[in-house]
């Protein structure tokens, strides 16, 4: 009978570990990641030095409302190759070993050749990977995994096709890790509790 209620607290104890982890929630750590912060008229673009977030390489950032393709997120996007390759960055503060989650959208300028197109992906100064050729032309969702040095980290993306003003499109850029909310722990810890309960009960039988 003291098994069948040990098996029973184990049971409860599984159940509500595995509906916390469902609950919890991830946090974002970029600002602006869409770049919708900024204001750009409908049909416009320009080239700005930085944008609200984002640090703006040599030749700055191309922002874009309707122009040479539709944003992905919202009405804004970007592109990197502006007069020449630009690039454009954004630090956030990390926890040593922590995993980071970092999505984002890219697409091909339409009517421009593969080899004047690319973006390299960088973190903490270190390349991550490089994207082109967008699935079927369209907005193409990218994920990496990264890894926080307790530091402050850098992620930044750079054009890294023909220098001719006509790059890759970027749009909808996010970086999240998952944060346990104060429940969690507090269901986490009535489960242990419970399976301590019965250890006790059965001891004491």
């Amino acid at each position: 009978m003291q098994a069948k209620h040990t098996r029973k607290a184990l049971a409860l104890a599984a159940l509500l570990a595995g509906g916390a982890a469902h609950a919890t929630p991830v946090t974002e750590l970029l600002i602006n990641g869409s770049f919708e912060q900024n204001i750009q008229a409908n049909g416009t673009w320009n080239v700005y030095n930085n944008l609200a977030g984002w640090t703006g390489g040599a030749y700055g950032i191309e922002l874009r409302n309707n122009v040479a393709g539709v944003a992905a997120d919202g009405v804004n996007f970007v592109e990197l190759d502006t007069t020449n390759n630009s690039s454009l960055s954004q630090s956030v503060s990390t926890v040593l070993n922590k995993s980071y989650t970092l999505t984002f959208q890219f697409q091909d300028r339409p009517g421009v050749t593969t080899a004047s197109q690319g973006l390299e992906i960088s973190w903490g100064g270190q390349v991550v990977g490089t994207v082109n050729n967008s699935l079927n032309g369209g907005w193409q969702t990218v994920s990496y995994s990264l890894l926080g040095n307790g530091g402050m980290e850098a992620l930044s993306f750079k054009a890294i096709g023909t220098n001719d003003s006509l790059g890759t499109s970027l749009d909808n850029i996010s970086l999240t890790t998952a944060v346990p909310e104060p429940e969690t722990y507090a269901m986490m810890l009535a489960g242990l509790g419970l399976v301590g309960f019965a250890a006790r009960r059965r001891k004491q039988k």
